[in-house]
């Protein structure tokens, strides 16, 4: 039988530098002597965003996705997650975020508007990534965006703005140079996790689970004269037919996911944290999201 994820339990006097990045309260601290920081963040009530982050994780480390290390946490009574820190910055590397990579190659991009983003395109990412790496490097990089647009598609991240995503940058031989694309992170609105267990109840029993995976619209579009940006899977399934070369070989790693994988995963994740009908939920969405991508 699988253990329970463990829940790191922080104290008072953790809060070492405050996040302004993004709309929820969250701060750094340090971790038993680990010399990179973690990233504490609070889960919003009556949302299940704490056990959607850590679940959308693991389901990454088990298709291979580079993501961040995700962890149960608690501060002063409240829920959240840690959050491992993957920049270097003791060694010179640091983030440019998606905001700044398109604003610096897509003419007239504006990286201050976060919402209703429509140049935020599957085209323009691609473009404004392949133009920041030499080569075949460009390739192998388009390649692990396409696992992240994938990993989306299959837990119904519906928040893949420009800002989630970023670009490594680290010391070069004449100054800084971008390294790779930087792991994947913020998960959390992903899995039905804005719900109450009443109305998972509901689409549950009248089959309407699939009905909720495709309206959802996330913080990606299709084309620049959208109205608002496409469903996570339908983008996944869209990307795959237009750019096989990065998303095939990501649809040969679901053909390869097990169901008994995804069930590990939420099972491991405490009571007092996913109730059995987020967790009948989540496994519903999983099968489903599953099924259609192994048809794209």
């Amino acid at each position: 039988m699988n253990s329970l994820y463990p829940i790191m339990k922080l104290l008072g006097e953790s809060p070492e530098t405050v996040e302004q990045l993004g709309s929820k309260p969250k701060f750094w601290f340090r971790w038993e002597g680990d010399t990179q920081p973690w990233l504490f963040k609070f889960t919003r009530e009556h949302t299940g965003e704490d056990w959607a982050e850590k679940i959308g994780a693991e389901i990454a480390h088990l298709m291979g996705v580079p993501a961040a290390k995700i962890e149960l946490a608690e501060f002063n009574g409240k829920w959240g997650v840690a959050s491992r820190s993957f920049v270097e910055k003791e060694k010179g590397f640091d983030l440019i975020h998606g905001s700044e990579v398109l604003a610096g190659r897509v003419l007239g991009y504006d990286k201050e508007k976060q919402w209703n983003q429509s140049a935020h395109s599957m085209d323009n990412s691609i473009q404004a990534i392949g133009q920041s790496f030499p080569g075949v490097e460009a390739t192998d990089e388009l390649k692990k965006l396409a696992g992240y647009v994938v990993l989306d598609g299959l837990i119904g991240n519906v928040d893949r703005h420009h800002d989630n995503w970023a670009l490594l940058r680290g010391p070069g031989e004449e100054g800084a140079v971008v390294r790779a694309v930087a792991p994947s992170y913020d998960h959390a609105s992903s899995l039905g996790r804005e719900l109450h267990d009443e109305r998972r109840q509901l689409l549950l029993a009248q089959g309407r689970v699939e009905q909720y995976v495709r309206k959802g619209a996330g913080g990606i579009y299709w084309d620049a004269q959208d109205a608002k940006g496409l469903n996570p899977l339908d983008l996944a399934i869209r990307a795959t037919a237009k750019w096989p070369l990065y998303f095939r070989p990501w649809i040969r790693r679901v053909n390869a996911l097990d169901p008994n994988d995804f069930n590990a995963i939420l099972t491991r994740v405490p009571a007092t944290r996913m109730s059995g009908t987020a967790r009948e939920f989540c496994m519903a969405m999983l099968l489903i999201t599953t099924d259609a991508l192994r048809r794209a």
